[in-house]
């Protein structure tokens, strides 16, 4: 059933979705995998925000269980999805998607475990993981492009790895990726980005996709003041183009549409609240994006109809995989409950 409660907060619509991730996390085996380690970020984000020690204990919970499962590598990102305990790596970039939260992780707890696991997925993808023909990670095996995915997926957890192990080899590969990616998917006349680029023929997957360009943002605002000059100051200044192209292109209601400039394209509840999450990160890192907040607040207002009493946020995009290869194929792709939602609503949440 649909939440039309007007009357509640941010927190106390985020604070529904991490009681539900809390009871799936103990009904079932969550895996390691980008979704639901992005689910798993956001909650002890808004666990350390609102100072909720359940949530905290459940990543806590939820990390030692597959650190207790061991550390593997395997040929193909398929393997992995059949490890229910363990964290399993791949070339498949969101087989790394556990380290985004190692380094919020080990403030927390001091678990070495932490370290010796941000050294083991650094060292795969600086020494093992495939790339392309312009020598940007490739986004898993199977696909031989660079991908908008693949920024959020290695970048800040790679610089997380080098802050945890000091090896300077981590934070110069994230800077190397984040150079190559935003140089080959940019998009011709703005500021924006397509989720995908084909180095062999030049070929773009169409539009702006908008959890694409949120991937971006999140990874540029996660980094901020954790790279050295001039990247750092780069990087801030990529941030302050974006918005002010992403804020013309919100509607009417506050959301965002899944292909932000075409405006037949249905709207999608994660885009805007990882736009959200990005943008008050970077505000806190000096960033000057303007005055924000009135279209900060829109998007939770937009978005409010989507949260349901059970715990869930609607209208979050499925996964592309290889739809991009046709112009409508972003418009077919279904809505529902995902993790990747879950995540997007408790980072919004834990640092607004």
């Amino acid at each position: 059933m649909l939440d039309n409660d007007t009357n509640l907060s941010h927190d106390e619509l985020a604070a529904r979705i991490a009681d539900r991730l809390v009871q799936d996390t103990a009904n079932t085996d969550i895996i390691t995998d980008w979704g639901e380690a992005l689910a798993m970020f956001g909650l002890l984000e808004f666990g350390k925000k609102t100072g909720n020690q359940t949530y905290i204990d459940t990543v806590v919970g939820w990390v030692d269980g597959h650190l207790k499962g061991g550390l593997s590598t395997h040929d193909h990102w398929r393997d992995a999805l059949e490890i229910k305990q363990g964290v399993p790596v791949t070339h498949f970039c969101g087989s790394w998607g556990i380290m985004l939260l190692a380094k919020s992780l080990y403030d927390e707890t001091k678990d070495e475990r932490l370290v010796e696991m941000a050294k083991y997925i650094g060292d795969f993808v600086v020494d093992k993981a495939q790339r392309t023909s312009v020598k940007g990670l490739k986004h898993t095996e199977d696909i031989p492009w660079l991908f908008a995915d693949t920024v959020y997926y290695s970048i800040p957890g790679l610089v997380a790895a080098s802050e945890l192990t000091g090896d300077e080899r981590y934070r110069e590969e994230a800077i190397k990726q984040l150079e190559i990616h935003l140089k080959y998917l940019a998009a011709k006349g703005s500021e924006l980005f397509h989720q995908s680029f084909n180095p062999e023929t030049g070929e773009t997957s169409p539009g702006y996709w908008g959890r694409g360009n949120g991937w971006i943002v999140m990874t540029l605002a996660e980094i901020a003041d954790r790279v050295p000059e001039p990247v750092n100051t780069q990087v801030k200044e990529r941030l302050q183009r974006m918005y002010a192209e992403i804020w013309t292109l919100q509607i009417e209601n506050g959301m965002w549409r899944t292909q932000l400039e075409r405006p037949d394209s249905y709207e999608e509840s994660s885009a805007g609240l990882l736009f959200a999450y990005a943008a008050q990160l970077a505000a806190s890192k000096g960033v000057d994006l303007g005055d924000f907040k009135p279209a900060f607040d829109k998007c939770w207002d937009g978005t409010r109809q989507y949260f349901t009493e059970q715990g869930e946020l609607l209208q979050v995009s499925g996964e592309t995989w290889l739809r991009w290869q046709d112009p409508d194929g972003y418009e077919c792709i279904e809505t529902g409950h995902r993790p990747w939602g879950t995540g997007s609503a408790l980072l919004a949440a834990g640092t607004e």
